[in-house]
């Protein structure tokens, strides 16, 4: 029983993870500001648009070489392009100092 308990707070403090990461790329990508800070959000929206298509292409070439149609699921792609984002924001905010 606790085991089943561990495991859902783990998936709602995950679920709960994601959904920062989501609705703080949303309100990023809103947010104006000085010419740094739109230097910071571009680089990081080109690093998560990257891994976005790479990811992309990654699925239409295994579903190309296995012969079947691979449905994508969209709050796993979400997700992904949310934390991308949020990881490579944070990189370019450290290394460009915003």
């Amino acid at each position: 029983m606790s085991f089943d308990l561990i495991t859902l707070s783990f998936f709602l403090l995950f679920l709960g993870f994601l959904l920062v990461c989501i609705i703080r790329m949303f309100f990023c990508l809103l947010r104006l500001g000085d010419e740094r800070r739109q230097m910071i959000v571009g680089k990081a929206c080109t690093f998560s648009f990257t891994g976005t298509v790479g990811y992309l292409l990654l699925s239409v070439l295994r579903a190309f070489f296995h012969g079947q149609t691979v449905l994508l699921n969209p709050l796993i792609t979400l997700s992904t392009v949310a934390i991308l984002f949020t990881c490579s924001l944070a990189w370019y905010q450290r290394k460009l100092g915003g």
